[in-house]
């Protein structure tokens, strides 16, 4: 009875919010028909970004939390630049005021710059691309737009010198520790950085490496494990047209996890994308092809026998992102094997989804599976409930599967324009 109940109250809760969804743009469709927006609606869509900053600095619009109420949906993405900075574009999109059409803007920040320069910086351009859409509101009249240079001079630009010839150095290291009666960990890691971003050719060299150890006093003594990790690599990747690149991908890589003393690998590549690289923040369709060698050392003789070897491999894969209004999709298509024996390979798929159903219900899934044949690692001896435990070494397994999904629906008020932080 109670579950009846329960249903009841909320068949009469969602009903009540589709009769106000309803209601809501009856009204924005006679007002958008005779030409009376007041007041821009905008839906603003990005992570990392100090939303309540431009909320208290743009007062001159109504920020709603649902895309579908919005006059203007503004969607921003983020990318690295070659100087270790973030490019931060903003797409704007209209559905109601569509004389204006999609308008892209940008703000780049620099790697020393502060918080509150990237967010000022933000703020600025959200302004200039909200203009056009204002210009055709009723409130226009009430905007005025002032420029000031200093010392109300107008100087002539400056020919930038770089030392540095576009390479950007970077180091990390960390630390840490964990300490209970009977468990203690401790672990460091160290992490190089020589970068070179230029429009026809990108230069990244990297080393790593860590050191994880443990101790765990058990009642049939004491356990220590000591996990080790090293990777050195470097790529260079050449832009050969709107959508062909080319590259070379050469690494050596170390771990007691993967029971592999050395591995040097060299593997030149080619990649086509679908659509230009100009069109990336929105949307990128990609298929690349790996092939070259594997020298393989392992420090202890595998499930084939082997101590060392030399492996002939080539991989190939695709990707699609698109970032729209609607939502967004990301998904990747992997598939790899030895040439030597084909049967030797591995398939891996993994998609993530946003999708925007109507106002106030969206649908998010994420899904990931890999079919695995190429273990040729897997040490011959049996791996001792010691190990497992501690988690030093990898286990065989031929397949692996994960995935979420969620729904979530939104009713009541749309704007959010007030900002309180209290407590």
């Amino acid at each position: 009875m109670y579950r009846i109940k329960a249903a009841i109250v909320l068949i009469l809760v969602l009903f009540s919010a589709m009769k106000l969804e309803a209601k809501d743009r009856i009204n924005e469709e006679v007002n958008s028909s005779l030409g009376q927006i007041a007041t821009l609606k905008v839906y603003f869509q990005g992570g990392n970004i100090d939303f309540d900053y431009i909320r208290r600095n743009i007062e001159f619009v109504d920020f709603v939390n649902d895309p579908a109420a919005s006059d203007v949906h503004i969607i921003v993405t983020r990318n690295s630049t070659g100087s270790g900075g973030t490019n931060y574009l903003l797409n704007f999109y209209s559905k109601t005021i569509t004389q204006i059409g999609d308008i892209t803007l940008n703000c780049i920040s620099s790697p020393g710059d502060t918080e509150n320069a990237i967010r000022e910086c933000i703020t600025r351009a959200l302004k200039l691309g909200l203009m056009p859409y204002m210009n055709e509101t009723t409130n226009s009249q009430q905007i005025d737009i002032r420029y000031s240079t200093p010392d109300g001079e107008q100087k002539k630009p400056i020919a930038t010198v770089d030392p540095w010839k576009k390479w950007v150095f970077r180091m990390d290291t960390n630390g840490g520790f964990s300490l209970e009666e009977s468990i203690k960990k401790y672990n460091y890691s160290f992490n190089v950085r020589a970068d070179k971003i230029a429009d026809q050719i990108k230069m990244k060299n990297s080393f790593y490496m860590s050191n994880r150890f443990q101790e765990v006093d058990t009642d049939e003594g004491l356990l220590t494990s000591l996990s080790q990790f090293k990777n050195a690599a470097t790529e260079t990747v050449y832009s050969l047209s709107k959508r062909w690149s080319a590259g070379m991908f050469v690494s050596v890589f170390q771990s007691t996890y993967w029971n592999t003393q050395h591995s040097f690998d060299v593997k030149p590549a080619i990649e086509y994308n679908f659509f230009p690289w100009e069109d990336a923040d929105k949307r990128v369709f990609t298929v690349a092809y790996f092939a070259g060698i594997e020298m393989k050392e392992y420090y202890e003789t595998t499930i084939f026998g082997k101590m060392d070897e030399n492996l002939w491999a080539h991989n190939l894969k695709l990707n699609f992102e698109l970032i729209q209004p609607w939502g967004e999709i990301e998904t990747r298509l992997e598939g790899s094997s030895y040439l030597q024996d084909m049967t030797k390979n591995s398939i891996s798929f993994a998609s993530d989804l946003s999708l925007r159903i109507s106002r106030g219900l969206s649908f998010n899934m994420g899904f990931r599976a890999e079919n695995v044949h190429n273990q040729l690692y897997l040490p011959a001896q049996e791996v001792s409930l010691e190990d497992i435990l501690m988690g030093n070494q990898k286990l065989p397994s031929t397949f692996g599967v994960s995935g979420g999904v969620g729904l979530r629906f939104q009713f009541g008020s749309l704007y959010n324009n007030v900002v309180n932080n209290r407590l």
